[in-house]
């Protein structure tokens, strides 16, 4: 994500936004999730990229927010998002469709949100699998 890039490159959104010569508002909106990167015009996007030193395909990445979990126990794959300034986490399972709010957009959580969310989907996982097996033994 985004922020969390410049935070470990130690670039302010002040120091992108001289050097890149994008407007500090612009960028504030784009590293705060505040504008999807769908809406953000390409030449802006460009100069991002350029003043990061990094290719667009890296910087689309960077600004979609997305982070890619997979359960090597389950062999399921999940995507956690951010929605309304908060991590959300969503994947399938046995066609069951899994949709769960994790945690505030914050610093703190950031640095732990994958550990976050694969504890979150393996729990999920598991409790939907205790359900099927109870409802087994109530029919039996």
């Amino acid at each position: 994500m985004l922020k969390e890039f410049l935070q470990q490159k130690d670039i302010s959104i002040y120091k992108l936004a001289r050097v890149s010569q994008i407007p500090y508002s612009t960028l504030n909106d784009i590293v705060n999730c505040k504008v999807d990167i769908a809406n953000i015009r390409a030449g802006i996007l460009f100069e991002i990229a350029k003043a990061l030193d990094v290719s667009m395909d890296e910087l689309y990445q960077l600004c979609s927010n997305k982070i890619v979990i997979y359960l090597e126990k389950y062999s399921t794959k999940g995507t956690v998002f951010v929605k309304n300034k908060k991590y959300v986490l969503e994947f399938q399972y046995h066609n069951k469709k899994f949709i769960d709010e994790l945690c505030p957009v914050k610093k703190e959580a950031a640095m732990f949100i994958e550990s976050i969310a694969q504890w979150q989907m393996e729990k999920l996982i598991s409790d939907y699998e205790m359900e099927g097996m109870y409802e087994l033994c109530i029919k039996a």
